[in-house]
């Protein structure tokens, strides 16, 4: 038996005398009372086992002494620990709870422990919850860290006016910076908090700066906020790590939709979503489709806009019908161009306005054929012109308004998939005339004067869709009956996963997830179905079903504004 005593209220005593002496003497303790005595009794395994063993069954100086003094445990804290051992029952207030945690934590009360992390969830304020989180980190409580971190993100705005913001520890700010519900009015504000973070304690800070600038979203800062502010700040000019983060944003400052990462994702309380478009197409019956439609997954919602130019005419014999037309995204603005019936229009649609305007015409009419963007340009590549398969390449300069013919295809091919990675855009399979498909995949560095051949792909194919997400093209449709993966890096192909025949469907990267749209299947039906493929978890599903079937469509990604819509649809009236 070991007997306890409280020498005074900072420190606890083991003695290794009796217990049965003080249960009879009257209780020489006064803090031991006989309920006390009797619940040490019985707990006195279960609570000092792993104390006992470790000082005296290993040799340590406590064996040999007749008292053993436990520093940082004062007898209220003790006596608290008891009182819960006995009645199940612990008076948790503000001013105890934390010398409690730490006392249950470090001898294994994990009921106590549980509740304590209850006590203090439901205490989240705004001068005490860094605290908290701090607390939930040192005790390894996860629940409770996840509730501190959402109480800071969704008050952000007012936790970092707070003083304990600036000793918030460079892991815990992370965790919160590189939240999509981030609770600011812009992403300025978000960078400023960072910064006098930094400053508060610069020689412990500064070396964090790098890899917590890497989740501030300096693609969407205002470019000239961007230039006064951000390229000019001293520590940021010092810090070489930091330069890539920089030259991203100017990229995406000049071209937009070229650029993409998690820095380029609006946060969710920026009153934007990013999206993705399915625009025109044809239905069942070969009916043309009018209507531009919004999906939203991360709201699961869909959003109805401006439907395509002029398909609202009076007189119906004026509407045109866009379908086997190209579109691609550039500096948020969806841009379409010809098309069997619309082979010179380009017309570019501002989701801001929620209005479409019509730009230069195409020099070339064409149809079947692609868009890409590069370097702050706008490509159209290829093609059919109702005669041949074209090999011409036109360049837009959205400054002068202005297209010119640049350097055309190795092969001129029509209903070809397409997309640019870092300095090269790719012309993947395609049709050279209206039997074959060939499995080539033309590559071209703008600026140069050839386009070059690439591993082709596995099968020859055509009626195909590609988008380019992370560092790989995706691609889809045709009769592949399913999604292969290109790298460009290592100029290799790989099979991602087996879907069913679905030629001229469309495909676009959203929410880092890649959707896949409509089509026809291998009885020529048009198809319903928004199929969905998690690229970090490598898991398809169905995310949605269309009111009708789709095909020849394009679809492409935007980030669009929740004041600029005319309905919004819950997932469930998508079926």
């Amino acid at each position: 038996m070991w007997y306890c005593v409280f020498r005074d209220m900072t420190s606890f005593v083991i003695e290794p005398y009796s217990l049965l002496p003080v249960i009879t003497s009257g209780k020489t303790n006064p803090v031991l009372s006989n309920s006390n005595v009797m619940t040490l009794l019985i707990v006195l395994n279960d609570f000092f086992s792993f104390l006992c063993r470790a000082m005296f069954c290993s040799g340590l100086k406590e064996s040999h002494e007749e008292r053993v003094e436990i520093k940082g445990l004062d007898s209220g804290t003790m006596q608290s620990l008891l009182e819960y051992t006995y009645t199940s029952r612990a008076l948790l207030t503000h001013s105890n709870v934390q010398r409690i945690l730490e006392a249950a934590s470090q001898f294994q009360f994990l009921r106590v422990v549980d509740a304590c992390a209850g006590f203090l969830s439901k205490s989240l304020q705004l001068e005490s919850c860094i605290g908290i989180l701090n607390l939930a980190e040192s005790h390894a409580l996860p629940a409770l860290k996840t509730v501190a971190e959402d109480y800071i993100a969704t008050k952000f705005s007012q936790v970092v006016q707070q003083p304990d913001f600036l000793e918030l520890p460079a892991e815990s700010l992370e965790a919160v910076l590189q939240r999509d519900d981030l609770d600011v009015k812009c992403e300025e504000c978000v960078f400023e908090a960072l910064m006098r973070w930094v400053r508060a304690r610069q020689d412990e800070h500064y070396p964090s700066l790098a890899r917590l600038l890497s989740h501030v979203r300096l693609p969407l800062l205002e470019p000239a906020y961007f230039v006064e502010k951000v390229e000019s700040d001293e520590l940021i000019r010092r810090c070489s790590e930091a330069f890539p983060l920089l030259q991203e944003a100017r990229i995406y400052h000049l071209s937009g939709s070229e650029v993409v990462s998690e820095r380029t994702k609006p946060r969710v309380r920026h009153f934007l979503s990013e999206v993705f478009l399915i625009i025109g197409g044809c239905t069942k019956d070969e009916r043309f489709i009018s209507t531009v439609t919004c999906l939203d997954p991360l709201r699961r919602s869909r959003l109805e806009v401006a439907r395509l130019p002029i398909t609202e005419m009076e007189d119906e014999s004026q509407n045109r019908k866009w379908v086997e037309f190209a579109c691609i995204t550039f500096r948020n603005e969806l841009y379409i161009s010809g098309g069997k019936e619309t082979k010179h229009d380009v017309w570019k649609y501002n989701g801001a306005l929620d209005k479409w305007i019509q730009i230069e015409s195409l020099t070339t009419g064409r149809w079947r054929h692609k868009m890409a963007v590069h370097g702050g340009k706008v490509y159209t590549l290829g093609g059919f012109d109702g005669i041949q398969r074209l090999d011409s390449v036109e360049a837009y300069d959205p400054f002068h308004n202005r297209w010119t013919q640049v350097t055309p295809l190795a092969v001129g091919v029509s209903s070809f998939a397409a997309a640019s990675f870092d300095r090269w855009i790719y012309v993947i399979g395609g049709g050279p005339n209206g039997k074959l498909a060939t499995d080539k995949v033309q590559c071209w560095e703008p600026g140069t004067d050839s386009w070059e051949l690439r591993a082709p792909i596995p099968i020859e194919t055509k009626c195909t869709n590609a988008v380019t997400f992370k560092s790989c093209i995706y691609i889809v449709g045709g009769a592949m009956h399913a999604m292969y993966c290109y790298s460009p890096l290592s100029d290799s192909w790989c099979l991602v996963t087996r879907l069913g025949e679905r030629a001229s469907c469309a495909i676009a990267a959203c929410n880092n997830k890649l959707f896949i749209t409509g089509g026809r299947d291998n009885k020529n039906q048009v198809i319903s179905t928004v199929m969905c493929w998690d690229v970090g978890r490598g898991v398809l599903t169905e995310e949605c079903v269309l009111p009708m079937g789709v095909s020849h469509h394009g679809s492409v990604t935007l980030m669009k504004s929740y004041t600029h819509i005319h309905r919004i649809t819950s997932a469930s009236e998508c079926q």
